[in-house]
C-alpha cells in the first residue's frame, strides 16, 4: 500500500520534471481525493457495483524511462500492430511511452502527437490551456487521476488539417501495481482525425488501471475516437471521458469492454455550439464473472444540436452488464435531436442486464426519444438454424454477431472492425 499524500505527489511531479502550474493543479486535485469518498452502493450512480474486491488501494506504478525495440514488444502489442491501419502509433507498457511512429510528413504539417510529458517540453502552451478542462475532479476516481497520473497521451491537430488514416495509441498493462494514465486531445478549427486508444494485457493477478480521455473540438472539427479494452482477467478498469463540441463540431465515438474482470466507462458528450453533432456507439460482451458498467450523458447545451446513441451488448455466464445513459436539455437547447437506445442479448439464464434510460428535458421545442430491450436468445431463430444443419454453439455465434453487426456496421475503420469481430468470435465460443 502506497501513501498517496503531498509529499508522494511532489516527488512524482518533480520526477516527471513538470512545470508549476501542473503541480499546482495535482495539488488541487489531491485536496478534492482526500475529501471524497469512494464510491458505494448507497449511491444511486453505483448501486449496481461491487468494489469489495477491487485493488483500490495498490501502490501506482512509477515510470523508469523504458524504450524498446518494435522486435522487444510485448507479443500482444506485436500481433496487433500486425493488423493496424494506422497512420501513427505510440506503444505504452506500464506508464512508459516505449515505442512511437509518427511520420515526419504529419509533424511538418503541426500535428502533435506524443506522450504528454514530452509536450510539456516541447509544446507546453498547447497543454496548459487544455489540461483539465474536460475531466478533473468529478469524483474520487477522476480526482485520483488529476492528481497521480503517470502518463499519457497528447494529440493536437491544427486548424484546417485532415488526416485521412487514425492515429493509435497501445497501451499494454503490468500487474502488481495500479496504473493511472490520461488522454488529452485537442483539433482546432475545421480539423479532422481518427484516434484509437486499446488497452490490453495478459491475465493478471487484481490490478487497478485508471484512465481518463480529455476531448477537445473547436467549431467545425470532427474526431472519430474509440476506445477499446481487451483486458486479461484480474484487471479493475475505470474509465471516464468527456467530449467539449464548439459549433458545427462532430464526435463519432466508440467504446468496446471486452475483458477484466470489471470495466465501467463514464462517457459525456457536452454539445455547447450550435450545429454540434454526436454519435456515441457502445459494444460489451460479458462472460464469467465478468461486469460490464456501462453510464452516459448526452448534454445538449445549444440549440439545433443532435446526438444518437446506440449501446448493444451480450452476457453469458453469470456475467453482469449495466447501462445508465441519460440525455439531459437545458432551457435554451431548443431544436434537439436526441436518440439513445440500449439492446442487450442474455446468453444464459445466470447472466443479468440492468438498463436505465432517462430524459432530462428544459426545452420545449425538441426531439428525443429513448429506448431499451433485454432479452433471451430466441429460441425459434435458434431452432430454425440448427434445422439447417448448424451446430446449437455456430447458431448462437450467428445470432450474437447479428444482434451486434448494427453496432459493428457503423465502425468504417475496417481494420478495427475485424479486429472486434475477432475478439467477439472467440469469446462466444469461450
Amino acid at each position: 500500500m502506497q501513501v498517496l499524500d503531498k509529499s508522494a505527489l511532489e516527488t512524482l511531479s518533480q520526477r516527471l520534471n513538470e512545470p508549476k502550474w501542473l503541480l499546482e493543479a495535482r495539488l488541487k486535485a489531491l485536496e478534492a481525493f482526500h475529501r471524497l469518498p469512494y464510491p458505494s452502493r448507497k449511491d444511486e450512480a453505483w448501486r449496481y457495483t461491487d468494489l469489495s474486491e477491487a485493488p483500490l488501494e495498490a501502490a501506482l506504478e512509477a515510470p523508469q524511462g523504458l524504450t524498446l525495440s518494435r522486435d522487444e514488444l510485448p507479443e500482444a502489442v506485436k500481433r496487433r500492430l500486425e493488423k493496424t491501419d494506422a497512420a501513427a502509433f505510440l506503444v505504452f507498457v506500464g506508464p512508459d511511452l516505449v515505442y512511437a511512429e509518427v511520420p515526419e510528413e504529419l509533424k511538418e504539417k503541426g500535428l502533435v502527437f506524443t506522450s504528454l510529458a514530452e509536450a510539456l517540453k516541447t509544446h507546453p502552451e498547447k497543454v496548459e490551456g487544455a489540461l483539465f478542462q474536460a475531466v478533473f475532479t468529478e469524483d474520487k476516481f477522476a480526482a485520483q487521476n488529476a492528481a497521480f497520473f503517470t502518463h499519457g497521451a497528447f494529440l493536437y491537430v491544427p486548424a484546417g488539417l485532415e488526416v485521412d488514416r487514425p492515429l493509435g495509441v497501445f497501451k499494454y498493462l503490468e500487474g502488481g501495481v495500479a496504473s493511472v494514465g490520461r488522454t488529452l486531445i485537442v483539433l482546432e478549427d475545421n480539423a479532422k482525425a481518427a484516434y484509437i486508444e486499446e488497452y490490453l494485457s495478459e491475465d493478471l493477478p487484481p490490478t487497478l488501471h485508471l484512465s481518463a480521455t480529455e476531448m477537445l473540438l473547436r467549431p467545425g472539427s470532427r474526431l472519430r475516437h474509440a476506445h477499446v479494452e481487451t483486458f486479461g482477467q484480474g484487471v479493475w478498469h475505470f474509465h471516464r471521458q468527456r467530449a467539449l463540441l464548439e459549433r458545427d463540431a462532430g464526435l463519432n465515438d466508440l467504446v468496446a469492454n471486452l475483458g477484466g474482470r470489471c470495466a465501467r466507462s463514464e462517457v459525456a458528450s457536452e454539445l455547447l455550439g450550435p450545429g454540434a453533432e454526436s454519435e456515441m456507439l457502445g459494444l460489451y460482451f460479458a462472460h464469467g464473472d465478468q461486469q460490464f458498467d456501462h453510464y452516459t450523458l448526452q448534454h445538449h447545451v445549444a440549440h439545433h444540436t443532435r446526438s444518437d446513441l446506440l449501446y448493444k451488448g451480450a452476457v453469458k455466464d453469470e456475467a453482469r452488464a449495466v447501462f445508465s445513459g441519460l440525455i439531459r436539455l437545458e432551457k435554451g437547447a431548443q431544436k434537439t435531436d436526441a436518440y439513445q437506445a440500449n439492446r442487450n442479448l442474455l446468453l444464459s439464464p445466470t447472466a443479468r442486464v440492468d438498463s436505465i434510460p432517462q430524459l432530462e428535458i428544459g426545452a420545449n421545442d425538441v426531439r428525443c426519444t429513448h429506448g431499451s430491450t433485454t432479452a433471451p436468445v430466441d429460441e425459434m431463430q435458434l431452432f430454425y438454424l440448427q434445422s439447417r444443419g448448424l451446430p446449437k454453439a455456430l447458431a448462437q455465434e450467428l445470432l450474437v454477431k447479428a444482434h451486434l453487426g448494427d453496432v459493428l456496421s457503423r465502425i468504417p475503420l475496417k481494420a478495427l472492425r475485424a479486429h472486434l469481430e475477432a475478439v467477439i468470435e472467440e469469446k462466444v465460443r469461450f
